[in-house]
């Protein structure tokens, strides 16, 4: 049994290693040389502590500091983990042609998303061409329970995924979010049944969603594309051309991804 005292070791290496990665965010957010008082005033803690970091930062290259200006900006190391990473999320580049064809179909803008362990994430999108303009951007987060993408991360991922949600108390974004265990439960079971799902109005009053599933070669789920806009344009009772739209444009989109289904 762990004792009280690596409890706190791995507590502290957790805060340690966080502070790490925000001194990071912080500089590739600016893009530009940063002093240790900006960051210490944009992160909220001491110089002396933010000094600390950069210096085991800079010893291990993800940063690097200027003589002449005693500033810092990011080094070769994180620029190379950032290049592997982008080779791991390009399926946004094979993707695009994909969504901007479906945009053309639809009229409507259409989101690519992936998803952690407690939420959404959109990845890209491709703005409509309605009147009203859906504010989103790369890097929004959403709850599952509340947007299609989420209630398509429910269905097709792992299934622990959906008990844990149910364990804790759903918050309603809208008068229409579903917070009801039982009923959203039923609702991932006609996610799954059918391949692609809805969200009236449940995000944002006003707005819908379609979405459906996007998989990868070994069969498990990287994410979603959706078709998001006005209630006016996407009904809460879908229109089947549009339903069809979405999942063939995911269907080749997982394909290219390498899946088979």
């Amino acid at each position: 049994m762990r004792n009280d005292a690596e409890a706190s070791a791995d507590s502290a290496a957790s805060s340690t290693s966080l502070m790490s990665l925000r001194i990071l965010e912080v500089l590739a957010e600016r893009g530009e040389e940063c002093g240790i008082t900006s960051l210490a005033e944009a992160i909220g803690v001491p110089k002396a502590r933010v000094h600390r970091h950069l210096g085991a930062l800079r010893q291990r290259g993800y940063v690097t500091q200027n003589p002449s200006t005693s500033r810092y900006r990011i080094g070769w190391r994180l620029f190379l983990l950032g290049q592997r990473l982008v080779k791991q999320f390009d399926v946004v580049g094979l993707a695009r042609p994909v969504m901007e064809e479906l945009r053309d179909e639809v009229g409507q803008t259409i989101v690519i998303t992936t998803f952690t362990d407690k939420e959404v994430v959109v990845l890209d999108l491709v703005r409509g061409r309605s009147p009203l303009e859906i504010l989103l951007h790369p890097g929004t987060q959403f709850q599952f329970h509340s947007v299609a993408q989420g209630k398509v991360a429910l269905a097709f991922g792992a299934p622990e995924r959906l008990d844990a949600l149910l364990e804790q108390a759903l918050v309603a974004c809208t008068p229409h979010t579903i917070v009801d265990p039982e009923r959203l439960r039923y609702e991932i079971q006609l996610v799954r049944q059918r391949g692609w799902a809805e969200a009236p109005e449940e995000v944002f009053l006003g707005v819908n969603a379609l979405a459906a599933p996007l998989f990868q070669e070994d069969g498990s789920l990287f994410g979603a594309v959706a078709v998001v806009g006005s209630i006016h344009y996407l009904p809460a009772r879908a229109d089947p051309a549009t339903v069809e739209a979405v999942k063939n444009a995911a269907s080749r989109i997982s394909q290219m991804l390498g899946a088979h289904r």
